[in-house]
């Protein structure tokens, strides 16, 4: 794998946060402000990737699950320990201690509830071509990124899974144009996991913070015709940010944004 610092890139994130606010997108990447506060909701979630990858490699390597309090002690350091090294902004009622105890709730119901299959990596990163569906013609941008899990079936068939947390169930389609399925399904056929024209299965693993925790798991398939459609959007994406489109985009979001100051001031 290339280093990444010496390339042209783009990410999963970065894409998402371009189709969320260009603006927000010009301050994080292209002029690398600093952030006014680092998000709860965004230390929590990395912290429950950290222990859920703790757990994925200990039964990748054991084929066994680790022991529940490895898990929550990996989540309670890793939630900690950002904690204090940073400004943290909370939105809603939660304090740090009551997040931490929610953490544990999830992630006890999800060590309860989740049955690994073959694990072919966990936090697998990439870097992938970039290629036009219509010409042929390969991007000077690359796109990058990590896996969380890649896992087989007793059929052979692969199947990506991200965990995501939220703060309500996921309703029925909910996650059909989310973007990390797409990103997934088309970094792991550049990589030569699945052929180009076979399916992929993605899975979403859902931990809902309700007062009572609970725990979805969600499937969808991806074809060729999705990495096109993939591809398409990423065209035009960075032909927009070429073009330096940075037009704020106004949301519920901005609750949480760590660029509001320069932003309402510009």
């Amino acid at each position: 794998m290339p280093n990444w610092g010496e390339i042209l890139k783009i990410s999963k994130s970065q894409l998402t946060t371009y189709l969320q606010c260009p603006r927000k997108y010009r301050f994080q990447y292209v002029e690398g402000r600093d952030w006014e506060f680092m998000p709860a909701a965004l230390v929590f979630g990395k912290a429950i990737h950290q222990a859920a990858a703790c757990f994925y490699q200990h039964f990748q390597q054991f084929r066994t699950k680790p022991q529940l309090e490895a898990v929550l002690l990996e989540f309670a350091n890793a939630w900690n320990g950002e904690c204090q090294k940073q400004p943290i902004r909370f939105q809603g009622e939660l304090s740090q201690q009551e997040l931490e105890a929610q953490g544990k709730s999830l992630l006890s119901l999800f060590y309860q509830e989740i049955a690994p299959r073959e694990i072919h990596a966990v936090e697998l990163p990439f870097c992938a071509d970039l290629v036009n569906p219509e010409t042929g013609e390969v991007s000077d941008v690359k796109l990058v990124g990590f896996l969380d899990l890649v896992e087989k079936d007793q059929d052979g068939s692969v199947i990506v899974a991200e965990i995501k947390t939220s703060s309500k169930r996921y309703s029925e389609g909910e996650g059909e144009n989310k973007l990390d399925g797409f990103t997934y399904a088309y970094a792991l056929k550049q990589l030569g996991v699945v052929a180009a024209d076979q399916p992929l299965l993605i899975r979403y693993d859902v931990l809902v913070k309700t007062k009572k925790p609970a725990f979805q798991q969600i499937f969808y398939n991806r074809g060729p015709e999705d990495d096109r459609r993939f591809l398409l959007q990423i065209r035009e994406v960075l032909r927009a940010i070429d073009r330096q489109v940075f037009y704020p985009n106004f949301g519920w979001w901005c609750a949480g944004c760590p660029f509001q100051t320069p932003c309402f001031a510009s």
